[in-house]
């Protein structure tokens, strides 16, 4: 483990924070240390945004009524997509990247904020796409901050000139944790109302999850059942029907 202790004055810790289950509960663990937080929101022009900007301003009010919070949390900085970063290298080397591996199209543009934010934390855990990919072309580093507590960060020296494009700027504090583990730990701090907030579907149908969304699929393939209502797991099944049976089919 390498040491790291970040000294600068303010302490300021960089998130992209979406309103989703991951993000949130690292907006969770950060309220409990002494340090400021500013949240960036990249605007997708996505169907669910406005319901992910409404859960954020829920939980930060929660955040900031617990006891426990000692965080500054500075007001959510919102991206929209005209004021996105262009940088053709890191557009370039995730379009090559997607040939062979399937990862998500935010990749490129959160890398591309990234270069001007160097250390801010994307909240990726254990089994996502992003670290799985990391894992296949590289390895991930740990440190220990004095107010952030351990995080992991691409260990450039072993990992592709791809990863280092791509992943190089950012930290990643939940790289170890599944979702289980982070639902351990929010019940022990009694958080559940605030994870209750949160807000993962792309295509939310009357103001509910969809079911079927890879964010949804994603969320009850990980222990998030109850979370949805009865019609998106009905659709969640008849999705996955459907894609077995085009496996077999061809």
């Amino acid at each position: 483990m390498e040491k790291n202790n970040f000294s600068d004055l303010t302490n300021t810790v960089e998130i992209f924070w979406t309103g989703g289950y991951d993000s949130t509960f690292r907006m969770l663990q950060l309220s409990m240390k002494p340090v400021m937080i500013q949240p960036y929101y990249c605007s997708d022009n996505r169907k669910s945004e406005q319901n992910e900007l409404s859960a954020m301003a829920v939980i930060t009010k929660l955040l900031s009524e617990r006891p426990t919070t000692r965080a500054i949390m500075k007001p959510l900085v919102v991206i929209p997509v005209a004021d996105r970063i262009v940088d053709e290298c890191i557009s370039s080397t995730w379009t090559r990247v997607r040939e062979t591996d399937f990862f998500g199209t935010q990749y490129d543009w959160l890398a591309r904020f990234a270069t001007a934010h160097p250390g801010i934390e994307l909240s990726v855990h254990k089994d996502d796409k992003a670290i799985l990919l990391i894992e296949k072309y590289g390895k991930l580093k740990l440190m220990e901050d004095d107010m952030v507590g351990s995080y992991y960060i691409l260990d450039q020296d072993n990992s592709s000139a791809d990863m280092n494009t791509l992943f190089g700027n950012y930290r990643f504090p939940l790289a170890a944790y599944t979702k289980e583990q982070m639902k351990e730990e929010y019940m022990r701090e009694n958080a559940r109302n605030i994870m209750e907030e949160t807000w993962f579907c792309y295509t939310p149908i009357h103001g509910k999850p969809c079911g079927k969304c890879n964010p949804c699929i994603y969320s009850i393939e990980e222990g998030m059942r109850e979370r949805f209502p009865k019609e998106a797991l009905m659709r969640y099944h008849i999705k996955k029907w459907k894609q077995a049976l085009q496996k077999r089919l061809h």
